[in-house]
């Protein structure tokens, strides 16, 4: 069975698309746990170091810059770093996969008793056998499939899912599905 899309992605399956590439690690430990957004947690963790460095340097002007205070502050400075060339990472990643998704390409999902598939535009396949599927698992906007060697998973719009679910059901395919 081939079903065929047409349309772009929407900003909300776009953003949902990229935490779950960013934390498809969290979800081979923990199928059914719930995602947050990357980015917003990253621009959280930048304040709670910036805050780390101003305590820190309130503590060292209190303690006239004592040997711990100094090692907290520099603490501070490194995770803040950290957390500023991660949320770099993330903005530039998410600019790069949004622009992707916003093409609207022409795809097709294929699938059929042995295998699930998905076709773009431009020639490129992604393709898993039932067998070789961990786990399913419907997000908000979007289902992910995900390959029991952690190194492929197809992501599809949940208004396709529908007849994927039936025809499964059908089929008796049987795969752990997570919602």
């Amino acid at each position: 069975m081939i079903i065929e899309t047409t349309e772009k992605f929407t900003p909300e399956e776009i953003d949902e698309v990229f935490n779950i590439m960013v934390k498809s690690y969290q979800l081979y430990k923990d199928p059914s746990k719930k995602l947050g957004n990357s980015i917003k947690e990253s621009i959280k963790n930048l304040i709670y170091g910036i805050v780390l460095i101003f305590v820190f340097l309130i503590l060292g002007f209190i303690s006239r810059f004592n040997v711990i205070t100094i090692i907290g502050m520099t603490l501070s400075v490194v995770l803040t770093l950290i957390a500023v060339l991660w949320l770099v990472v993330l903005k530039k990643n998410y600019k790069e996969k949004k622009e992707l998704y916003e093409k609207g390409d022409h795809s097709k999902i294929i699938f059929d008793e042995q295998t699930i598939a998905i076709e773009l535009e431009n020639g490129s396949i992604v393709k898993l056998k039932w067998t070789e599927i961990e786990f399913i698992r419907a997000f908000d906007h979007v289902v992910g499939i995900f390959s029991s060697d952690k190194t492929r998973a197809l992501i599809i719009p949940l208004k396709y899912w529908d007849p994927i679910a039936q025809f499964m059901s059908e089929n008796y395919i049987i795969v752990k599905f997570f919602r």
